[in-house]
C-alpha cells in the first residue's frame, strides 16, 4: 500500500502532551516539579552548561559519527526527517513524504525557506549533494554510509521535491534519513567542515576543543516553532562540557559548574533521587541501547575455524550470570537483555534469549567435551564506558571459574578499532545505541555482508541474511516483528553476540532548567523537546 506522512507545526496539544510527560516524570521521582503556579512562560536567551559522557572525534559531520545522545556538537545537525520523543521518524525539513506500493520509491516534499547556518537554502539540490557525498567511500564514515547503501538514485524534479529510488524494497528507509547518522551540511562549506561545520540544526557551531568545551549558539533562522508560533530554540547558547568520569560529571553538577548532565554512574542513580530530593530534577531514560559480548568468529577458539567454536561460545554463555551483571554493574536499573530491543521499545520482538540459563556446571562439561579446559581467551573492553569495563571484569571471573584462561585488557577506542580490524581479539564487552528501526541494527551488525559485521563478529548465516532482507521489504509492522524474532533466535543460538543488558540513563539538572524533555534514549535534539524547547528561568 502507498504510505503518506504529512506534518504541521507542533500543535499546542502535542507540545503540552510532551512537556506534561516531563512534569509527570519529575513528580513521580519526588524531585522538583515544573508545574508551579504562576511559573513564567518560556523566554529567549540563557545558557545551559551541559556535561556529557563523551565527545566527537572530529567535526566533519560526514566523516565522523555525531552520536545523537552525548556529543554536544550533534545539536548542530538536522536530517531530511526529524525524530520525535519516541524516536520515530517525523516531519522536519521534509514536511511530508510518501512511499510507493513496492517500497522502492520515496518522495519527500521539502519545507520552503529552511536554511543552513550560512544562509544557503536547504533545497532539493542540497539534499541530493549530501546523499551523494555520504555515499562516497572517500568522504564518509562507514556507519553513515551504510544508512544509504540501498539508495540507487536521487531525482530532484523541482526545487522542493526529492525522489529517492532504492536498489531493494525497504520499509526502513525513512529511519535512514534522519539526522543520525545522515545529517545535512551546506554543500558550499566542505572545505571548512573539519574546522567549522555548517549544518542546519537548532544550534550553530561556535567553538570546539575536544573533551574541553563545545560552544554552540542559537540558530536564529531555525524552522521549528512552538505551539504559539514562537521560533525555537529558546536558549541563546549551549556550552558542552564533556567529562568522561561519572563522578567528575556529577560533582560538576553538585558544585554548580554545569546545569545539566546526561548521565551518572548506575550506583549513584540508584540513590540520587532520595539523597538529593528537591535539589535537582531528574529524567529517566529507558532505552539508551543494549550491552552485549561480541565473539570473534573468524579467529581464535570461538571461531568457525575451530570445530568446537560454537560449543565454546555456548560454554561462555552458560558461564555468564546475567542476574549478577544486572545487580552488580547496573544496580537493578533496566532489564536483562534477551534481544536487542528492550520491552519499552515498540520494536521489542520477545525472543527467548539467555536470561535464566546460567549454569556453570554445564559450562564446565562443555569445555571438557571440547577438550578445551584452560584455553586462553583474549577479552577486551573500551576505556570510555565503566559498565563495559565492569562487565568485562565479571566475565573474566565467571569464565575463569569454569575453566577458561581469560586475558582481559581495557583499550581506548583507537586501539580497539585496530584490534577489531586485525581480528586480534576473541571476545569484547561492548554495546550499541538504540536504533530507530530494527533494520538499523540487523542490517549493519548481523547481516553477513555488513561492514561492521565484517569488522566485529564476522558472523555468517544464510538464513539470518534471508530473514533480514525479507523484513526490510515487509511493510506490515506485526509481520516484521515476527521475522525479527526469528533472527534474534538465530543470534541467540549461534552466538555471534551474547546479549547481556539493556542500558538506561538518569539525567539530572538544576531546578531552573525548564521545558527540557529528552527522548526515550536520552537525545537532547528532538522535535518538540530536548534542548530545543528548554529555557532557563
Amino acid at each position: 500500500m502507498s504510505q503518506e506522512n504529512k506534518g504541521t507545526e507542533l500543535s499546542r496539544r502535542d507540545f503540552l502532551a510532551t512537556t506534561g510527560g516531563a512534569i509527570a516524570g519529575a513528580a513521580a521521582t519526588g524531585l522538583a516539579g515544573q508545574a508551579e503556579a504562576g511559573e513564567p512562560k518560556p523566554g529567549k536567551g540563557g545558557t545551559v552548561r551541559f556535561a556529557t559522557r563523551s565527545d566527537a572525534q572530529g567535526l566533519d559531520p560526514h566523516r565522523n559519527v555525531m552520536y545523537y545522545v552525548s556529543f554536544p556538537i550533534a545539536l548542530t545537525t538536522q536530517g531530511l526527517l526529524d525524530l520525535n520523543q519516541k524516536l520515530e521518524p517525523s516531519t522536519g525539513i521534509a514536511e511530508e513524504w510518501s512511499a510507493s506500493e513496492d517500497l522502492l520509491t520515496y518522495k519527500f516534499k521539502l519545507r520552503k525557506g529552511v536554511l543552513f547556518h550560512n544562509g544557503r537554502e536547504v533545497d532539493a539540490a542540497a539534499v541530493k549533494w549530501n546523499f551523494e557525498h555520504i555515499k562516497d567511500p572517500k568522504a564518509s564514515h562507514s556507519f553513515t554510509r551504510s544508512a544509504l547503501a540501498n539508495l540507487k538514485e536521487i531525482e530532484t524534479p523541482d526545487k522542493y521535491t526529492v525522489v529517492c529510488k532504492l536498489e531493494n524494497p525497504s520499509a526502513a528507509f525513512p529511519a535512514n534519513v534522519v539526522f543520525y547518522p545522515c545529517n545535512l551540511m551546506a554543500p558550499d562549506s566542505l572545505e571548512q567542515a573539519n574546522e567549522h561545520p555548517i549544518g542546519c540544526g537548532p544550534f550553530k557551531f561556535g567553538k570546539w576543543e575536544r573533551y574541553e568545551v563545545t560552544v554552540l549558539e542559537r540558530f536564529e533562522n531555525y524552522f521549528e516553532t512552538d505551539a504559539e508560533g514562537n521560533s525555537l530554540p529558546y536558549l541563546e547558547r549551549i556550552e558542552g562540557r564533556p567529562k568522561k568520569v561519572d563522578q567528575v560529571r556529577l560533582t560538576a553538577l553538585r558544585t554548580g559548574q554545569v546545569d545539566l548532565i546526561d548521565n551518572m554512574a548506575y550506583a549513584d542513580a540508584a540513590s540520587f533521587g532520595e539523597r538529593y530530593k528537591g535539589q535537582y530534577q531528574t529524567w529517566d531514560v529507558p532505552a539508551l541501547g543494549t550491552a552485549f559480548v561480541t565473539f570473534n568468529l573468524e579467529k581464535g577458539p570461538f571461531s568457525y575455524n575451530n570445530p568446537d567454536g560454537k560449543l565454546l561460545r555456548q560454554a561462555a554463555a552458560y558461564a555468564t550470570d546475567l542476574e549478577a551483571i544486572h545487580h552488580v554493574v547496573f544496580y537493578e536499573r533496566g532489564e536483562i537483555a534477551t534481544g536487542y530491543f528492550p520491552s519499552t521499545s515498540p520494536w521489542h520482538a520477545s525472543p527467548e534469549g539467555w536470561k535464566g540459563k546460567y549454569d556453570p556446571d554445564h559450562a564446565k562439561s562443555l569445555l571438557k567435551k571440547a577438550n578445551a579446559v584452560g584455553v586462553q581467551i583474549d577479552l577486551m573492553a573500551n576505556d570510555s564506558w565503566p559498565y563495559m569495563q565492569q562487565t568485562g571484569e565479571l566475565l573474566q571471573a565467571m569464565w575463569s571459574e569454569v575453566g577458561f584462561k581469560v586475558n582481559y585488557n581495557i583499550f581506548d577506542s583507537a586501539v580497539l578499532r585496530q584490534k577489531r580490524k586485525a581480528g586480534e581479539f576473541h571476545a569484547e564487552s561492548m554495546a550499541g545505541s538504540y536504533r530507530f528501526d530494527p533494520d538499523g541494527w540487523f542490517s549493519r551488525q548481523v547481516l553477513s555482508t555488513a561492514a561492521q559485521t565484517k569488522q566485529e563478529s564476522r558472523f555468517r548465516n544464510e538464513k539470518a541474511d534471508q530473514l533480514i532482507h525479507e523484513a526490510r521489504k515487509t511493510g506490515d509492522k506485526a509481520k516484521r516483528l515476527e521475522i525479527y524474532r526469528d533472527v534474534e533466535n538465530i543470534v541467540n543460538d549461534e552466538l555471534p553476540r551474547l546479549y547481556t543488558h539493556h542500558l538506561t540513563l538518569l539525567e539530572a539538572g538544576v531546578t531552573n532548567l525548564k521545558g527540557y524533555v529528552p527522548s526515550i534514549s536520552g537525545s537532547p535534539n528532538i522535535k518538540g523537546g530536548g534542548l530545543r524547547t528548554a529555557w532557563m528561568a
